[in-house]
């Protein structure tokens, strides 16, 4: 047990360090509202399975987005051009993350409005 309890210590500690991140927040912020969402439209199983992998989604590019952007920055801490675009295609996944989870929350909302 203390064997398995060492393998998972790091993520826990990966999962506090991503808690203290304000866009990680800001996107648990959101999360909470489309759940509440969900809520209000007293969405079906399957809606609430999708609604959690859309937000697990988001959640975790936002959380490689951090982890990439602190790797950069410390490996080369003035500008450069190359670091620039790989924090730049970071974010952009976590941009495509959110975009399809908008999208596929859209759906489903307005599959309850109509």
């Amino acid at each position: 047990m203390k064997r398995l309890k060492r393998k998972f210590l790091p993520a826990f500690k990966g999962l506090k360090l991503a808690l203290q991140d304000r866009s990680i927040r800001i996107q648990l912020g959101f999360a909470l509202c489309a759940l509440a969402a969900a809520a209000f439209f007293r969405f079906e199983r399957e809606e609430w399975v999708l609604t959690v992998l859309m937000i697990g989604l988001v959640i975790t590019a936002e959380t490689f987005n951090t982890a990439v952007e602190r790797l950069c920055d410390r490996v080369c801490p003035q500008q450069d051009p190359l670091i620039g675009k790989v924090k730049d295609l970071a974010a952009a996944a976590v941009l495509l993350a959110s975009l399809t989870a908008l999208v596929g929350g859209a759906v489903l909302v307005i599959g309850h409005l109509f």
